[in-house]
Formats: C-alpha cells, structure tokens, sequence
C-alpha cells in the first residue's frame, strides 16, 4: 500500500474515532473526510445543539503534527540560510479545539489522545522550531531552507486526555490507561 494511501486511511481512522469517543461523551459528531478547509469534524451537544469544530491529526508514529513554520510565524531564510522570525500569525480561530491520535503499531484498542486549542498548536510548533533552529546558529544542520516544523508526543505530552476541554465536569470519562476520571 503507498503512503498516500496508508496516511489516508490512518486520518479516517482517527476522525472515527474521534467522533465515536465524542459519542460517549454526549456529542454527535460528524467526520467530513477532508472535505471542508480547516477543520475535520464538527461536534454538536446533544442537549444544547450548540456545534463547534475540530481539527483532527492522526499518526502511527511518535510525530502527530507536521506544518510550515510560517503557518505560526512570519518567517524569512536569507541567502546563507539564515532563519529569521518576526510576529506571530494571527489565527483566525485560536480557540479552536485540535485533537491528536497516536495509534502506536496502528492499533485502536491503544489510541491515545491529545486535546488542546489552535493557539496552544501555535504556541509548541514555534516554541520548538526556534530552540531547534537557535541550537544551530539559526541555519538547518545539513543545510536547506524547509520550514518544517513538527510536534512529537513528547511536546504535547502535557494535553494527553485532556477532555475536561470538551466533557462538562459532571461527566465521568475513561481515559487512554482505562481509568475513569470526572475531574481531569
């Protein structure tokens, strides 16, 4: 299988599984395939209606977010391959929810998520490429220009079950190990 196709399919998986653990926590929830521009899933409360969007990323592998630097903030290389950073980008929706799946050997029962905002998204993806980029005098290692920035489980470590964005605190949850909490 390429990995067009294998990256495909791990997305779905995790847009499904999303929607179903968002099921057991009073939402309806609907994966929209990579159809919609910024968001994967839209979640509505089952006794208020109200509806917001989710992004959703998926990984097999201990990176669960890959994007260009200059998504987060203005960057610039110069002739020598030096990086340059001035402001943050503005998101146009810092408070939107991300939720990251790790599926380690690519097995379900083993999902572990990760649940934070966009602005927290930013925030790590900037935190981390700068003190990357800073430890090599502001240049890539090997040389090159790419922007590529990555976030890994250890950096978003800290967001691991943390549905206590989304479950009122009335709800009680299960988490990734299997324990059952009502005050993450």
């Amino acid at each position: 299988m390429g990995s067009g196709v294998h990256n495909k399919l791990i997305g779905q998986i995790g847009e499904n599984l999303v929607a179903a653990k968002l099921g057991t926590l009073g939402y309806y929830a609907s994966p929209y395939a990579g159809n919609v521009p910024g968001f994967d899933l839209t979640a509505v409360d089952s006794k208020t209606l109200s509806s917001f969007p989710i992004q959703v990323k998926c990984s097999t592998a201990n990176t669960l977010v890959h994007s260009q630097i200059d998504r987060w903030i203005e960057t610039t290389i110069d002739s020598t391959g030096k990086y340059f950073f001035g402001e943050l980008i503005h998101l146009e929706h810092p408070n939107m929810l991300w939720i990251m799946v790790n599926l380690p050997h690519g097995q379900i029962e083993n999902a572990r998520y990760f649940i934070c905002r966009e602005s927290d998204i930013q925030e790590l993806a900037v935190e981390r490429f700068i003190a990357f980029i800073k430890r090599h005098d502001y240049r890539r290692p090997n040389g090159g220009n790419s922007k590529q920035a990555i976030l890994t489980l250890k950096e978003l470590g800290r967001y691991e079950d943390n549905w206590s964005l989304i479950a009122p605190a009335s709800k009680t949850i299960t988490t990734h190990d299997g324990r059952e909490s009502n005050d993450l």
